[in-house]
């Protein structure tokens, strides 16, 4: 569905959250807060940390290195490991494939995050996307690090997710690609 198709009043709330997911006084510090703990967790998980899409296999490996399971990695995910980890994947979005950071605007709190930032491709691109059902207006993939790391566990998801990889995630981005999550 293109932009022709929405309606004034459509456009304009889009819009509006859009922005609102982008300029909260959430989301800097939560980018400030990771970017601060980088070196850190660099020392802490040896490897080329160089944000290319190669680096993604030597995350997903350090990340199933500490979580086997789902039930592991509950209760860890507000942890800096992780929310370093979640980061860092967002940032090889941002680099590799030009998305953005945004947060939901309800959103608060310094370490008690209510919702975590994700990345989407900016609102320049909307019309790179349409909705294979034609339900949603804006069909830009989202992408929720934090969600992905939980994904490419082990155990259960293998069974259910076969091939699934965090470098495959990169793929979402292609215009009319839906394999993203959605936030």
């Amino acid at each position: 569905m293109s932009r022709g198709n929405w309606s004034a009043k459509d456009m304009r709330e889009a819009r509006e959250l859009d922005v609102l997911r982008s300029e909260n006084e959430v989301l800097p510090l939560w980018l400030r807060e990771q970017q601060s703990r980088f070196a850190e967790w660099v020392r802490e998980n040896e490897g080329q940390w160089d944000f290319s899409p190669q680096s993604l296999d030597r995350l997903e490996a350090v990340v199933r290195t500490r979580f086997r399971r789902e039930d592991d990695f509950n209760g860890h995910d507000g942890e800096a490991f992780l929310q370093v980890a979640a980061w860092y994947l967002g940032e090889v979005h941002n680099r590799c494939r030009g998305t953005q950071w945004q947060v939901h605007p309800g959103a608060k709190g310094h370490y008690r995050w209510k919702s975590y930032p994700f990345v989407i491709p900016p609102w320049e691109r909307l019309d790179d996307y349409e909705d294979a059902d034609g339900i949603d207006y804006d069909a830009r993939p989202i992408v929720d690090p934090l969600g992905s790391l939980r994904l490419i566990l082990p155990e259960p998801y293998e069974r259910l997710e076969p091939g699934r990889t965090l470098r495959s995630e990169l793929d979402a981005y292609e215009p009319g690609d839906d394999r993203a999550g959605d936030g």
